[in-house]
């Protein structure tokens, strides 16, 4: 009898150790799988509210005669792979800004506004820009994983052309005119599955931080942006080739 009152006491006290380590799905989950939001709050930003990397001890030649230097952010196992020169920066920023207008005559720091004014969560945002020099974000270390989805929105700086026009975009937007970015995931075996995002089509423009499921990639290894449109010349858009994004969801 003694014997079966301490084995009931162990299994009661084993039983209140179980309810004390128990772990949020997130953390531990059965069967391994993780789900992580990712939100680019951890990253310190400017007195301007931006980020776009800075010289470091990689700098390499960016063939116009002037360096550009390789920076990362990294949060969850997700990296943002970006680029940064002195005049000009190309891939991703992460900005905390709230203005949502824009000027050329202040492009930086108008170019890293959103036409939210504000983050989707949180303060910070992720403004991506055409990947002219391969910029792209890795994620789960570059081991297959779902992206589940993400937050978008329009930047200022796309608004702005498509409402009032510029000098390279021509007159403002009419019910004939369009912009779309495209995301691209790379998969293990380097093939490709790309998902549309409309931000301007048939008179109307994205405005506010809007859902875009992406189960359709499948399992992937990087992601990358592209942009096209309606207003071209010799190839190349002419519309800012800017999105917003916030609170992406891996699974992994």
């Amino acid at each position: 009898m003694k014997t079966n009152k301490l084995f009931g006491l162990a299994v009661l006290v084993c039983g209140f150790a179980v309810s004390f380590t128990s772990c949020t799905n997130g953390d531990n989950p059965v069967g391994g799988t993780q789900i992580k939001t990712i939100s680019f709050e951890k990253q310190t930003l400017n007195a301007d509210g931006f980020w776009i990397g800075e010289e470091n001890e990689k700098g390499i030649d960016d063939g116009w005669g002037g360096m550009m230097y390789p920076c990362t952010y990294t949060e969850d196992n997700l990296t943002v792979n970006t680029n940064y020169a002195v005049y000009y920066w190309a891939g991703f920023a992460i900005s905390n800004r709230t203005e949502t207008s824009f000027a050329a005559a202040t492009l930086t720091p108008d170019q890293y506004n959103n036409v939210a004014g504000k983050a989707h969560s949180g303060k910070n945002f992720l403004v991506a820009q055409y990947a002219y020099n391969g910029e792209k974000i890795v994620v789960n270390g570059g081991k297959p994983a779902w992206v589940n989805g993400l937050w978008f929105t329009n930047s200022a700086y796309a608004v702005n052309s498509i409402l009032k026009g510029d000098n390279y975009s021509g007159p403002k937007f009419d019910n004939t005119d369009w912009f779309m970015c495209t995301i691209v995931g790379k998969k293990q075996d380097g093939s490709t599955v790309k998902v549309n995002i409309d931000l301007a089509k048939d008179g109307e423009y994205v405005k506010d931080w809007q859902y875009k499921d992406l189960s359709a990639l499948g399992k992937v290894t990087e992601l990358s942006f592209e942009f096209s449109g309606s207003r071209t010349s010799y190839g190349y858009l002419n519309t800012p080739a800017y999105i917003c994004i916030d609170d992406i969801e891996i699974e992994y």
